[in-house]
């Protein structure tokens, strides 16, 4: 097969931390039968690929792709191909290999932009915004006027959640790890935001809700946080688990019972929306946007050779909401 261009892209040497994500140059053949070739804009960095460098999932081989999702132009086509053409706006999640300034990508895998959803936009909202959805609309449904506790608040997929939560008529009570942090979570409309580095979670949540407790946690922190979640839940209330970044927790099935605590374990993996990869389930993730819930304004932007610094940041928390590569 012939050499049709060359790309820029970035791989995980082998497993450790954010240096291990390494830069270079391939070439990339054109793409086969049922395949397109794209022209990359926007590619999302998500915690999640942040275990796969680190070994937490491992991989069969180094180096190793990385990434989960971006958005594009379709440069080129496969033999056969009628359901795509050269200058179509694309996006894809859930296929492995983002991290690039070109790929070749079946078919099967994307699907056709919006005319009104930007390329950055599309980047910053799929997977975090299907993992929104799956929490909001299968994890617990959420209702007006009911008490929401948020770990991790200004986080990629925290941001998302509270303003659809928020949007829903909940109470949303969010943790945030700096008082930059809860200042601006405060300026985008949040009243109960709890810095914990200088406040107490279970002291803060007791006076929010007269000591009554919330009615659903969603967690993405994991260890660090379940045993005092325990506490703050109220009786019949539900603990809604999407990831660990301190580690998965350790459930103990009693202080569960005691409570009558509903603990929901959301894969996003598992997660029918995520699995069927034509953009179907993205339908109410961009009307999100389009309505104004999804903050998409405060996007930060790094270049993709500077892959390694982005994970860098979002692991040192100094990075909110979502963040992009540019090639």
């Amino acid at each position: 097969m012939s050499i049709l261009t060359k790309s820029g892209v970035v791989l995980i040497e082998q497993p450790g931390g954010p240096e291990v994500l390494k830069y270079e140059t391939i070439d990339l053949a054109g793409p086969r039968s049922n395949e397109v070739l794209i022209e990359q804009k926007a590619i999302a960095v998500n915690f999640l690929d942040v275990f796969f460098r680190s070994g937490r999932f491992p991989l069969p081989a180094y180096p190793a792709p990385i990434g989960l999702e971006a958005a594009g132009i379709v440069t080129a086509i496969g033999e056969g191909v009628t359901s795509f053409a050269v200058g179509d706006r694309v996006a894809y999640y859930a296929t492995t290999g983002a991290y690039a300034q070109k790929r070749v990508i079946s078919v099967d895998d994307i699907f056709r932009l919006p005319d009104n959803i930007t390329f950055d936009v599309a980047a910053a909202v799929m997977v975090k915004g299907l993992t929104a959805k799956m929490l909001i609309r299968d994890g617990y449904a959420v209702k007006a006027g009911q008490y929401v506790l948020i770990p991790a608040m200004m986080g990629g997929v925290g941001t998302l959640l509270s303003a659809w939560a928020k949007s829903l008529g909940a109470i949303v009570i969010g943790t945030v790890g700096s008082p930059a942090k809860k200042q601006l979570a405060e300026q985008r409309g949040y009243e109960h935001v709890i810095d914990l580095q200088n406040e107490d979670l279970i002291a803060c949540v007791n006076v929010i809700t007269g000591g009554a407790g919330v009615d659903v946690i969603y967690d993405s922190v994991g260890k660090d946080i379940f045993d005092r979640s325990m506490d703050l839940i109220k009786t019949g209330g539900t603990f809604v688990s999407y990831g660990g970044a301190s580690g998965w927790p350790e459930v103990d099935a009693l202080p569960l019972d005691q409570k009558n605590i509903h603990f929901v374990q959301a894969q996003l993996n598992n997660y029918p929306g995520y699995q069927h990869k034509k953009g179907e389930a993205m339908k109410e993730v961009f009307e999100q946007v389009e309505k104004g819930i999804f903050d998409v304004q405060h996007l930060l932007v790094y270049s993709l050779a500077d892959a390694a610094l982005a994970h860098a940041d979002m692991e040192s928390r100094k990075t909110t909401g979502s963040i992009i590569l540019k090639p």
